[in-house]
């Protein structure tokens, strides 16, 4: 989650449950508006020093099935920046999220007089004189508070309050891509990993760094959390468990490498020399870092309710915060659909690796769920567009539209435009965005360049509008043709909004002729095909590609 993680579908979250909800909210406070300009300021490199001093953990449960928390752990530490001006022209201001937690002791730049300014978890600084175009320079932060979630049952301090980071003028945080390195004090007797590889271990103290350059990072364990190595598809890996938390260990250690083995040969080799998992009581369903995986202990304990201790949606869950390794740990999304970007895609890449790894069958059954999912919501008058969803309403409506109707969209273009063509488009767009920012168009450009046409009315239609197709069969009609064969002409209805290629498969005993027609919203049109076998059936969009208002109104019995 995050920004960027998997929720669980269906659950209610009551009792001690509820700290996931309220992890989400705590960490989705939104950064203010901003014009969509070109970026003024980008940081390259971070260098953290930070010491954390965990307690019992206290709480109460309010009327609202929410947990207020009664203590709070100390994080205190220093973050240096290295920031660069991109702007034309000289900056005078660059604004930061940092946790309202964390209270700013000192900041400096060399040459310059800093001024900061707070609201709530908003971080302005100023620059006296002005930063020159093209300059480099240290900013050093220093700081200290007591942040969520600091105690001695589990640590978890990301981005944000571990660091602040800087706002770009979308509003996303695409213009932090830079190296980290964290150097990390707790007690002892705790275990506590974080994002990158480890360098170091003197005493209590571990170094970290993150090798590449990344968006972010966080820290996560506890003082139970125990460490179990594993090695899955050449993989090697560490999750940090407390006691009574290894039932799925093996099985969910070996989802996440065979996620690594499928991303590797789908997008790129896997970016990174290890991979970290963290148990954790407050993460309803997954929070994906570079390389460090935060999982609901419920996955561990196989004690999810219902039936999502299957193993297609277990799998589901670690694949898709695999998939945050690359995106938006190395592909940083950036400006408009910029959640989408990252969430969309990141839970098709794991229904993909579900088709691929599981089969058809558990393919087509998570599928469905997020057809469910994005019903809750799709044709309401709340439903957002997902170009128009941000920090500021990612909440409510626009979390089923970013995941399930994200991921739909996607499944969507791949039907259009073809299998070899998606993964082609999907593959370039994801190389040549390595290491860097990357738009909506960068997207768009690379699947046309994959399909060899324009896209636009697609893009146009599922990212920036709001469209809901409703197909159905009217009227359907065969003939026998002189010589053998049969004539079926049926009347395909698009009772909704939206105009795209959709399939009529017209069914025989044994066999399916597809053909594709273009329906406008609220018409119809006649099509007409001759076959060697009578025409059983006639289904528009047989094989699901299509998002539609209603599933169940596309076929017809031929008359």
């Amino acid at each position: 989650m995050l920004v960027w993680g998997t929720p669980i579908k269906g659950l209610s979250l009551v009792g001690l449950i509820a700290v996931g909800a309220f992890l989400v909210v705590a960490m989705l406070r939104p950064p203010v508006a901003s014009q969509p300009t070109l970026d003024d300021l980008v940081i390259r490199s971070f260098e953290i020093t930070a010491s954390i001093a965990p307690v019992p953990l206290r709480y109460e449960v309010t009327e609202g099935d929410e947990l207020r928390f009664l203590s709070r752990g100390t994080l205190r530490g220093s973050a240096t920046a290295m920031m660069e001006v991109t702007a034309p022209d000289p900056v005078t201001t660059g604004r930061f999220y940092f946790d309202a937690d964390m209270k700013l002791t000192s900041v400096r730049a060399p040459g310059h007089e800093v001024t900061a300014a707070r609201q709530q978890d908003n971080l302005t600084l100023t620059f006296q004189p002005a930063l020159t175009p093209g300059a480099r320079l240290p900013v050093t932060f220093e700081f200290e508070g007591q942040p969520l979630y600091i105690y001695d049952e589990f640590v978890v301090v990301r981005w944000g309050s571990l660091y602040p980071v800087l706002i770009s003028p979308f509003g996303d945080f695409s213009a932090n891509l830079g190296r980290v390195v964290l150097t990390l004090t707790v007690p002892g007797g705790y275990n506590v990993g974080a994002t990158g590889k480890l360098v170091s271990r003197i005493g209590t103290t571990t170094k970290w760094d993150s090798e590449v350059a990344v968006p972010w990072i966080a820290i996560a364990g506890g003082r139970r959390h125990t460490v179990r190595e594993r090695t899955v598809q050449g993989v090697t890996m560490q999750f940090y468990v407390q006691p009574g938390e290894d039932r799925n260990l093996d099985k969910l250690a070996g989802f996440a490498g065979r996620a690594v083995e499928f991303y590797s040969g789908l997008l790129y080799a896997f970016p990174y020399a290890e991979l970290r998992t963290v148990s954790l009581l407050i993460v309803s369903g997954g929070i994906g870092y570079p390389a460090f995986l935060l999982i609901d202990d419920r996955a561990f304990k196989n004690t999810f309710s219902g039936s999502l201790n299957r193993d297609s949606f277990l799998l589901l869950l670690m694949a898709h915060e695999v998939a945050h390794s690359y995106v938006p740990s190395r592909t940083v999304p950036k400006g408009v659909g910029f959640i989408w970007l990252s969430e969309g895609f990141a839970e098709y890449l794991a229904l993909m690796a579900v088709e691929a790894l599981l089969g058809p069958e558990a393919f087509k059954r998570e599928l469905q769920e997020e057809r469910d999912n994005y019903g809750r919501v799709a044709g309401t008058r709340t439903e957002p567009s997902i170009a128009s969803i941000t920090f500021a309403n990612y909440r409510g409506p626009a979390r089923p539209v970013i995941y399930s109707k994200g991921a739909l969209v996607l499944h969507m273009l791949r039907g259009l435009i073809g299998e070899e063509a998606f993964k082609q488009g999907l593959a370039a767009y994801f190389r040549a965005s390595r290491g860097r920012a990357a738009r909506l168009s960068d997207f768009q450009e690379a699947m046309e360049r994959a399909a060899g046409r324009p896209l636009h009315s697609f893009f146009q239609q599922w990212i920036h509008d709001k469209v809901l197709p409703d197909y159905t069969v009217g009227d359907v009609r065969s003939t026998s043709v002189a010589g053998g064969g049969t004539t079926t002409t049926a009347v395909i209805r698009n009772l909704g909004t939206g105009r795209m290629i959709v399939e009529v498969g017209f069914v025989m005993d044994g066999d399916t002729l597809i053909e594709k027609t273009d329906v406008p919203a609220n018409g119809e049109v006649a099509v007409t095909t001759t076959t060697s076998k009578p025409v059983r059936q006639v289904e528009v969009d047989p094989r699901k590609w299509m998002i539609q208002k209603d599933y169940k109104n596309d076929a017809a019995t031929v008359r």
